[in-house]
């Protein structure tokens, strides 16, 4: 099966300081899927991207992540942080489901 992208819309964009789990949190409405992503940081300066949603066989689909990292010599507060990107996926992209999604991540 040749790899298809997957259009999507970003919803929110948060940094938190409070523990959360990182990982791919799916939860299904009606005619979409909403996708949580969340990467822990060392510092707050990291910023999370998603370059493209990848559909690599039926139901499976890759999530492309860019993290930029601070600038060199920045100061910054030495805290954990937690970014997560809150993404929609129309279910007619998608095809029937089960769906699996796992992320990737590609700076280049």
């Amino acid at each position: 099966m040749p790899e298809k992208t997957i259009p999507f819309k970003i919803k929110t964009v948060e940094q938190d300081y409070s523990p959360r789990a990182e990982g791919i949190v799916l939860e299904g409405l009606d005619d979409s899927i909403e996708i949580s992503i969340t990467k822990e940081f060392p510092t707050p300066g990291y910023d999370m991207k998603i370059k493209e949603i990848i559909e690599k066989d039926k139901g499976e689909f890759e999530i492309i992540l860019s993290i930029i990292p601070p600038r060199e010599g920045s100061i910054l507060l030495q805290v954990i942080t937690y970014k997560t990107i809150l993404i929609e996926v129309d279910r007619y992209h998608l095809g029937n489901g089960p769906y699996t999604f796992n992320y990737k991540i590609d700076n280049f």
